[in-house]
């Protein structure tokens, strides 16, 4: 399910115990992720703002109050975070690979 916080797009994925947000590089609100909001956002929706998705270079961004195992990467226009949820044990490397499997979905279908 997407929400859109701030001028960020979060999203949480149906079952798992990781979470990412997608947002632009320049800082700015992009109007049209108000189609997702309260919405699935499938991974064919995200290849539309990270055409890059399967070359990604993730950089990872130490564990503090906030969050925990959260890295992100950066495309043409937009910024993608992944991060572990509350109850999460899961890596750095863990929350890339569950990104990247969700986004091999998208070759799937």
């Amino acid at each position: 399910m997407a929400t859109i916080v701030g001028k960020s797009l979060l999203n949480s994925v149906i079952g798992e115990d990781w979470h990412f947000f997608i947002r632009r590089l320049d800082g700015e609100l992009h109007v049209p992720f108000s189609a997702f909001h309260k919405k699935e956002m499938p991974p064919a929706s995200v290849a539309q703002y990270l055409p890059n998705w399967k070359t990604l270079r993730w950089t990872k961004i130490k564990n503090n109050i906030l969050g925990k195992s959260e890295s992100y990467a950066k495309d043409v226009e937009f910024e993608v975070n992944v991060y572990a949820g509350e109850k999460s044990t899961k890596t750095h490397q863990e929350i890339v690979d569950a990104f990247m499997a969700f986004m091999r979905n998208l070759l799937d279908s």
